[in-house]
């Protein structure tokens, strides 16, 4: 970007040290409507603010991973990196976590998704 030039909408930001370096770590912006988050793909998905945060040990708050793979999930393609992240977290998902995420998926894919099938097929 050049100085003075604004975003006007975008729904994430790359961070680096400067041009020359690799990116440092990403900063996801959502949409919310007071104390809602709303899944911009798919406005009748939300869930409350406090409800998508997860913290570590430490602290650290985080997004949950439920989420996340919604997001990744729900791109018009799904890369093989993001196939593989659902595949390693999936197991690990509380089952509120992963009906949530298949009822998520259903939404916004009534036509089926792959995922969807993954997880009923998988308890």
């Amino acid at each position: 970007m050049e100085k003075g030039e604004f975003l006007t909408v975008t729904n994430d930001i790359w961070v680096s040290k400067d041009s020359n370096s690799p990116w440092a770590f990403q900063m996801m912006l959502i949409d919310s409507n007071h104390d809602s988050w709303i899944y911009g793909r798919e406005n009748s998905i939300n869930r409350s603010m406090a409800d998508i945060i997860a913290k570590t040990k430490e602290g650290i708050p985080n997004l949950k991973p439920e989420i996340q793979l919604l997001y990744k999930g729900g791109s018009s393609k799904i890369r093989e990196k993001d196939h593989n992240d659902f595949l390693t977290v999936i197991p690990l998902l509380t089952p509120q976590a992963r009906e949530w995420l298949k009822a998520s998926l259903h939404t916004q894919f009534p036509e089926g998704h792959v995922w969807v099938d993954y997880i009923e097929n998988d308890n």
